[in-house]
């Protein structure tokens, strides 16, 4: 007849606290290099996220302390704001990311950058809370009004 052997249970080792887990994307350190040629004049076009309603107007992307500004008009209400890289995933592929000071809250984009045969930059960029939708085309200087 085989015999059972009684399992012992043993208190499992009190081990160090798991590392939190990486977030998806970080802020990469600022290079005016990169992305390459987004600095400049845009006519964009959007979707607003709370209304839905669609609008039109300009964009100036520049540089100030080391910082990518941004300034857009629609309606003839301008808006202020700031745009940084981020490294997203393991495979590190580059998003942009912008933030308008708006009013009653700040809106938020996530932004994918793509460049044409003539290096013109264009941008597609959806919100945070959803709905809202901008689409940014650069014009380039011998062609702005």
């Amino acid at each position: 007849m085989r015999r059972l052997l009684p399992l012992l249970l043993l208190p499992a080792c009190v081990a160090a606290a798991p590392p939190a887990p990486e977030p998806y994307c970080k802020r990469v350190p600022f290079d005016e290099q990169v992305p390459a040629g987004i600095i400049g004049t845009y006519e964009i076009v959007g979707k607003e996220a709370v209304t839905g309603q669609p609008y039109s107007g300009a964009l100036k992307i520049a540089v100030v302390k080391n910082k990518y500004t941004l300034v857009r008009t629609v309606r003839g209400r301008t808006l202020k704001g700031e745009a940084w890289v981020e490294s997203c995933s393991p495979d590190r592929f580059q998003v942009l990311r912008a933030r308008y000071r708006s009013k009653p809250k700040v809106t938020e984009l996530s932004c994918y950058l793509r460049f044409d045969g003539d290096n013109y930059t264009r941008a597609s960029c959806t919100t945070f809370e959803g709905g809202g939708l901008e689409a940014w085309y650069q014009s380039h200087e011998i062609f702005a009004r």
